[in-house]
């Protein structure tokens, strides 16, 4: 793949994806909005990767973070884009700041990065790989505000597909059910203990990433045993 670029890059499964690239031999240029846990991260994996501090619900700050990559390592030949936030409760209880904290940072995001990407590999080809969650397939209680996002982030790329038919980029789209991470920290309606490790989420869409040479992944759904 070569060089590559990972979203939410400083935690949980944007932390095991970018540990797995590096591991089979990519670099990585890592996007988070919390520098200091994408300088642990260059820390401990040198020169394969680069942290890049952006917060990617803002169009000037995508454009910036995606000329450093390319200035560091050159177009990108995959971008995974795993950047999300989650807010929990009963419809009723979300506050204005909430709506717009998830919205933006879901969705707006998924849009701009998405097109991003098309204007720099849309012709010359390459893949775009975005983590939806289960919560874009099934409604779920106490997560309205976050299905609403994840929905819209399915519309959007499918939308997305459909314009792109046919043309050299390829998109694919990621559906992990419930991983164990910080992510479920602000949240007492799930107990996450039993959920999917980050790492093992991360090696089946590594894996899934690979296309063969007549076929490839279009969605992938990773149910939690």
């Amino acid at each position: 793949m070569g060089n590559i670029i990972v979203t939410g890059a400083g935690s949980g499964l944007g932390r095991a994806l970018t540990n797995g690239l590096v591991a089979r031999g990519h670099r990585v240029a890592m996007m988070g909005r919390r520098y200091q846990k994408l300088q642990d991260l260059e820390a401990g994996l040198g020169q394969a990767v680069i942290g890049i501090a952006a917060d990617l619900s803002h169009h000037e700050e995508v454009e910036m973070a995606f000329a450093a990559a390319v200035e560091w390592g050159g177009l990108p030949d995959l971008v995974i884009h795993c950047a999300g936030v989650g807010e929990f409760g009963p419809v009723g209880v979300y506050t204005a700041e909430q709506v717009r904290r998830v919205v933006e940072n879901n969705l707006v995001s998924t849009i701009l990065v998405a097109q991003q990407t098309v204007r720099l590999i849309g012709e010359r080809g390459g893949v775009l790989a975005n983590v939806l969650s289960s919560a874009a397939q099934v409604g779920k209680a106490n997560e309205s505000l976050y299905c609403a996002s994840k929905w819209g982030m399915r519309g959007f790329l499918e939308s997305l597909r459909a314009e792109t038919k046919g043309g050299p980029l390829r998109l694919v789209n990621l559906y992990p059910s419930g991983i164990r991470s910080e992510f479920w920290d602000n949240s007492d309606h799930v107990d996450s203990s039993d959920f999917m490790t980050p790492e093992d989420a991360a090696e089946y869409m590594l894996d899934a990433l690979e296309a063969r040479s007549s076929c490839h992944v279009t969605d992938l759904f990773i149910g939690r045993n």
